[in-house]
């Protein structure tokens, strides 16, 4: 058994999957550019030291958005910039789901419910937010969606990261009278009710086959009696772990290589943990491993982060000033991370073999 690239197991069963498997043109575009990374059909790139020695020769990354062999850096650098512009204050961490009966819905509009999705958390936060009795304030938040279980089932939820308070209309800050910030309950409902009117007002939803016309409004009538799932983690003294959790997925989407092997019979063994049920892998056919993967493949055109409030990018100088409250600096424009400053912090900078002087030009 060994380690499989990405780009491996698609250079080998892309075409048969794409025989049997309708796709989009721009989604066809991204698996073709996931094989290709770092493979002779991306070409090459030349490093040197400083003395002119070669050090070697590379293939080039796709740089596709949700790659999960080419995005490290791209990972490090929206890392270090989301640390550089959180408030020293409490955070929230907060898992917004769907019930499973709107899979199939999901999944013939997927674009859509997608912005349902976070308009209907945004909303709720919003409202909330502005509610006196809770908080009375402009908090900062983010929201970043992930369509997948631990399983690579389809399993569509956000999660938010959100300040513990926020400023007010006098531009001062203001905490919430509560520890949990909002109820869980109140959250949960006011939630489900934007999402399901939101549903309700849709008008030109592809159904699924077995779905009778107008009958996302019959479900939406069904699930509103029904408890969704709002799972709200205790307070975090800083947002600093929760960015990390979010990072690994960001830019790299739910796949990490380490997580995928292949047998000796042909097969993917995908490893993961479930907490729910103890199960740690499962071993399927190529074919239906691509499957499970291609289904959350980021639809384009689609932020799957997505900011607001004091942490809404147009919004630097309000979030300035909720800095000062906390003793931090205006939050100033970054250098991006370069890669050899990355492998510097890590002791992992390349020296020549010839000469032990340092990589200098990368062509």
């Amino acid at each position: 058994m060994k380690t499989q690239s990405l780009s491996t197991l698609l250079d080998s069963h892309l075409d048969s999957f794409l025989d049997a498997h309708r796709l989009p043109p721009d989604k066809i575009k991204v698996l073709k550019s996931y094989r290709a990374c770092r493979t002779a059909r991306m070409g090459s790139h030349a490093q040197y030291c400083e003395q002119g020695h070669p050090m070697g020769v590379w293939y080039n990354s796709c740089k596709r958005r949700g790659c999960p062999q080419c995005r490290t850096m791209d990972t490090e650098r929206w890392l270090q910039a989301a640390r550089g512009t959180l408030l020293a204050e409490t955070h929230h961490h907060w898992v917004f789901t769907i019930p499973h009966e709107l899979i199939p819905l999901w999944q013939y509009n997927t674009p859509v419910m997608q912005d349902l999705l976070f308009r209907s958390v945004a909303d709720t936060i919003k409202q909330l937010a502005r509610d006196r009795s809770l908080l009375g304030a402009q908090p900062g938040f983010l929201l970043n969606l992930h369509s997948w279980g631990r399983n690579l089932s389809l399993h569509p939820h956000i999660h938010c990261l959100i300040t513990h308070g926020g400023l007010d209309q006098q531009g001062q800050w203001r905490s919430p009278k509560k520890k949990i910030m909002f109820p869980a309950k109140v959250l949960m409902t006011l939630f489900r009710g934007k999402f399901l009117a939101g549903l309700r007002r849709l008008t030109s939803l592809s159904l699924p086959p077995n779905f009778a016309p107008n009958e996302h409004r019959w479900l939406a009538s069904k699930l509103a009696v029904k408890d969704w799932v709002v799972h709200c983690c205790k307070p975090y003294a800083h947002g600093h772990g929760v960015v990390t959790y979010l990072a690994r997925y960001i830019k790299r989407g739910p796949v990490n290589l380490r997580q995928i092997k292949l047998t000796d019979n042909g097969s993917v063994r995908f490893r993961y943990q479930d907490h729910q049920t103890g199960r740690t892998q499962r071993t399927l056919p190529p074919i239906s491993f691509l499957k499970l993967f291609v289904q959350h493949l980021a639809e384009r055109g689609k932020p799957l982060l997505r900011y607001y409030g004091l942490y809404h990018p147009g919004r630097r100088e309000v979030l300035d000033l909720a800095r000062s409250h906390f003793g931090q600096a205006p939050v100033t424009a970054q250098t991006s991370l370069h890669w050899t400053e990355y492998l510097a912090a890590r002791g992992q900078f390349p020296v020549c073999d010839i000469c032990q002087s340092r990589l200098a030009v990368s062509n």
